[in-house]
């Protein structure tokens, strides 16, 4: 998505940047470092898909400034990590992004918000409400957690960015249509497919890396 700062005025940013910096300040605040740090088998994972995303970021396709597409991996971080996690790792990988391009720094609030914030916010709320009210099986974890709450996650991000771009940029309604809109099932589609297939290796394969994957909860006796 990667929306440039000259789409903006500047107070609009810097109340996003002040925002973004509380939701990063209360995920410092709830790390479980020690958690964390002790499971090797995360942390591998962690420093894995933090050099793997940067990769993907890089891959993007538009024409128009705001009007880019390209593998996010919020729910896919939030499913690994947690949210407190995700969303630091995230940030630091858009902050890497933003210096290797010469994207403005000032942009980072407004971003982060909606490419990071939004869709791990549904994504822990979905996460939470299927802990509650489904069964506890594997296939309902990668299947809801992973492909469905990617996509529907995506959706949510890309309507929030078509709110931001209607309101408070020159950018009419056709204009998002055409350009953002038509072509973002595309996008819903690949992160989909994307989260699903990564946080379903990493079930079979090493399910102890996985924060909100319990082997013995999802696996034991099903």
């Amino acid at each position: 998505m990667n929306l440039p700062a000259q789409l903006f005025a500047s107070d609009s940013l810097l109340l996003a940047n002040f925002v973004f910096a509380f939701l990063l300040y209360q995920a410092v605040r709830r790390v479980p470092w020690r958690t964390a740090l002790k499971n090797t088998s995360m942390m591998n994972a962690l420093i894995g898909l933090m050099f793997c995303t940067p990769v993907f970021w890089h891959l993007s396709a538009g024409i128009r400034p705001g009007f880019n597409f390209h593998l996010i991996g919020s729910t896919l971080f939030l499913l690994m990590f947690g949210w407190p996690i995700a969303l630091i790792t995230l940030t630091l990988v858009m902050l890497g992004t933003w210096i290797y391009t010469g994207m403005d720094l000032i942009t980072l609030g407004l971003n982060g918000l909606l490419m990071l914030a939004v869709p791990m916010l549904f994504s822990e709320g979905l996460l939470r409400f299927c802990r509650r009210f489904l069964p506890k099986n594997f296939f309902v974890f990668v299947l809801v957690n992973g492909f469905a709450c990617a996509a529907l996650a995506t959706m949510m991000m890309i309507a929030a960015t078509s709110l931001v771009l209607l309101g408070l940029t020159h950018y009419t309604w056709p204009e998002i249509q055409y350009h953002y809109l038509i072509p973002a099932p595309i996008l819903v589609f690949a992160e989909a497919f994307a989260t699903g297939a990564v946080i379903t290796a990493f079930t079979v394969s090493h399910p102890e890396a996985v924060m909100n994957f319990s082997e013995k909860e999802y696996l034991t006796g099903k």
